[in-house]
């Protein structure tokens, strides 16, 4: 970490780009299993943080649902989005889905959501179960380039995160010393701000993303 003379101190740390494209992937699907639980349990019990935004839909020639805004609705598209992300990435890898994508409910051969049976208990452990998967085989995801698939994901479980005001999940692994107070207390939420930019949990002191030696950012 380096600290200039700015006032108030303008703070950086750096990051390999293979480094950050790994930190965002795995704190973003760490959010999964949690947000299952918590909207699969709600039943309308949770409010939206906020109404009337946009929401994934459908492709297709016919007429748009109407806006979806509780919270089952949500855990299904979250399901759904996950599973078929999942189901591209065991088919480009040649590697068997975990079983957990079997848990499903869909119509045309298309995903809709999580199954009428599963509770929300049940619900955060088959995410787990998928979201390790996927974490187990990070180093080989990242060469298969999907962004756009990967991207469509991470938006959802940033706005779901956002709409229920659910605190991110962090790894204490990906913790950084701060140059402040001194505390391996510096993180990166990438769930709550996509610049990279990090902060310090006990004091407060925030670092803006330094460029690493090849300038570049997978993701």
């Amino acid at each position: 970490m380096k600290l200039t003379a700015t006032e108030p101190p303008a703070l950086a740390y750096t990051i390999p780009s293979a480094s950050r494209w790994t930190q965002r992937f795995e704190q973003h699907l760490d959010q999964v299993p949690m947000l299952l639980e918590v909207l699969r349990g709600a039943r309308g019990g949770v409010h939206a943080a906020r109404t009337g935004s946009e929401r994934v839909s459908g492709g297709g020639g016919v007429a748009p649902s109407p806006l979806r805004e509780t919270p089952v609705d949500d855990a299904d598209d979250l399901w759904a989005a996950l599973v078929e992300y999942t189901g591209e990435v065991a088919e480009r890898l040649q590697d068997p889905a975990p079983a957990a994508v079997g848990a499903t409910w869909a119509i045309d051969e298309s995903v809709r959501g999580l199954p009428s049976w599963m509770n929300s208990e049940l619900a955060y452990t088959a995410g787990f179960a998928i979201v390790s998967w996927l974490i187990d085989r990070v180093v080989d995801i990242a060469e298969l380039r999907m962004n756009d698939a990967e991207e469509f994901l991470f938006s959802l479980i940033r706005k779901l995160q956002s709409r229920y005001v659910l605190d991110p999940i962090e790894r204490p692994a990906h913790a950084r010393t701060c140059s402040v107070c001194g505390e391996r207390a510096v993180v990166v939420s990438w769930v709550s701000d996509e610049t990279g930019e990090a902060s310090c949990r006990v004091c407060g002191a925030t670092y803006a993303p330094d460029e690493d030696e090849d300038g570049a950012s997978r993701g």
